[in-house]
């Protein structure tokens, strides 16, 4: 028994060591990289704060509307986890990557993150960075809800949607809401256990290696920010706010996987089908993958885009 309380007791110390010594690596680190940090895109000023839009793509006056990337939740860095979608629709199209506060090279501001501040906060930063509508607007997961609230409520603006995996307002159950597991992920982060490859992943694909040395920096600093952690909080709100919308009167193409084979796909399958069952504008595409299907299915997604954004000519 004496050497089991022995090993108990040093896999204790261990422990400790870790939770120790981990954080004050972690907060060294960003302090460390901080410096080597280097913006690209376009900072402009949004309620007192610096909000990022990067844009690539044709010049801005060849009469299409431009696609605009609305990030799923948590995306620590836009700019490079779409760039492998949308570097193959640059050559056709304009592209705007939003990159909300908590995201990206963005600041985080800790302004109130319900659905109509944050469609605010877009329209205003697009503008100031001198892009027009209408808009193509292509959100991923949880941001679907900005989509369908900005085109409901400023109809002028948006031309149609392409969803990449949409997270409707039914996908979210807040009886079955998983906010205690955010709450620990965002202790595991202010520890900085996302530093270990084995407990987060990072995409490297399509990035060079100085994209992949800042993905790595913005991934460091901006896993479950604040603003982040506040967005997962106030989404089942949000999620009620948009409900009330419907399916938007507008084109709507939309991309729904069935995560990969995990756990509750077909209930998340089933909201996706009924939103797209609600309007005939809607046009869905099922895909066996992961929820990243912009990673693992970009070659088809944007051949689909290309076809999409055809229609009428």
């Amino acid at each position: 028994m004496s050497v089991v309380k022995n090993v108990m007791l040093i896999i204790l110390l261990i422990v400790v060591l870790f939770l120790i010594v981990m954080p004050i690596y972690h907060n060294v680190m960003l302090l460390i990289e901080r410096k080597d940090i280097r913006t690209l895109g376009t900072l402009v000023e949004v309620e007192g704060y610096n909000m990022n839009i990067y844009v690539e793509g044709i010049d801005k006056d060849q009469g299409k509307p431009i696609i605009v990337i609305l990030s799923g939740s948590g995306v620590a860095a836009p700019l490079y986890d779409y760039k492998e979608l949308y570097s193959k629709l640059t050559d056709k199209f304009r592209v705007a990557v939003i990159e909300k506060f908590g995201y990206g090279y963005s600041d985080v501001s800790g302004i109130e993150r319900d659905v109509a501040t944050m469609v605010k906060e877009d329209r205003e930063a697009l503008k100031k960075a001198g892009e027009k509508g209408p808009y193509v607007l292509m959100p991923h997961s949880m941001s679907a809800l900005e989509a369908i609230y900005w085109a409901d409520t400023y109809p002028d603006e948006v031309n149609s949607i392409i969803g990449l995996d949409m997270a409707v307002p039914d996908c979210y159950d807040e009886k079955n809401n998983n906010i205690s597991k955010i709450r620990f992920m965002k202790v595991m982060t202010l520890i900085g256990i996302h530093r270990i490859p084995v407990f987060y992943h990072i995409n490297e694909e399509g990035l060079s290696k100085k994209e992949i040395e800042q993905l790595r920096y913005l991934t460091y600093r901006n896993a479950l920010n604040n603003d982040v952690y506040e967005e997962c909080k106030i989404v089942y709100e949000n999620a009620k706010t948009v409900k009330k919308i419907g399916t938007p009167d507008i084109p709507i193409l939309m991309f729904t996987t069935n995560l990969g084979g995990s756990d509750g796909w077909e209930s998340w399958v089933e909201a996706q089908e009924n939103f797209a069952n609600q309007s005939d504008l809607c046009k869905q595409i099922k895909l066996e993958c992961k929820h990243d299907l912009h990673h693992c299915e970009s070659k088809f997604i944007s051949e689909q885009i290309n076809d999409f954004m055809r229609r009428g000519e």
